[in-house]
């Protein structure tokens, strides 16, 4: 009997673990956001990243908007050679009606074919309405030679 309580309240935990992480969601201050991004590589000579890629992008959805994307880091793997792939990051400002939200974008990159992508871009701020924003996105699509497309979608948290 003793092992069936036990049973009982180890499911009760997890039905209030479940629903209390289903309250976070459903925050008023939180949003699902979703979105098509067209992308281009910047040929701006004002470009200030580090690896020399800035690209900007045409974002419509439940967000719309553009944005600016200036890279930090391009990193092969021991495994870029097997699968052309490589490890990009960046910073990205999002101008919004309302304000920019920024994020760090965190991306896995084949350097061949359609150029797939995938990526977290994770909130850190913003300003006017995204002031303190928090939140995190997830990005599928293509980028190749200069030009790409993808979809997003995620939770932006606002203060």
């Amino acid at each position: 009997m003793k092992l069936h309580t036990n049973a009982r309240r180890a499911a009760l935990s997890f039905a209030v673990l479940a629903l209390s992480t289903g309250i976070a969601h459903a925050d008023s201050r939180c949003h699902q956001v979703h979105y098509r991004v067209t992308l281009a590589a910047s040929a701006d000579p004002g470009c200030t990243s580090p690896i020399g890629l800035c690209a900007t992008g045409e974002l419509r959805g439940s967000v719309s908007g553009t944005s600016e994307f200036i890279g930090t880091s391009f990193v092969p793997t021991v495994d870029t050679a097997a699968t052309s792939t490589v490890l990009l990051t960046g910073d990205n400002t999002i101008h919004l009606r309302g304000g920019d939200l920024y994020t760090k974008d965190a991306i896995v990159l084949e350097l061949v074919g359609d150029g797939n992508f995938g990526e977290v871009d994770t909130v850190v701020g913003g300003t006017g309405d995204y002031a303190g924003a928090t939140g995190t996105i997830t990005a599928t699509g293509v980028f190749a030679n200069g030009l790409g497309e993808g979809t997003a979608e995620g939770i932006v948290c606002r203060q």
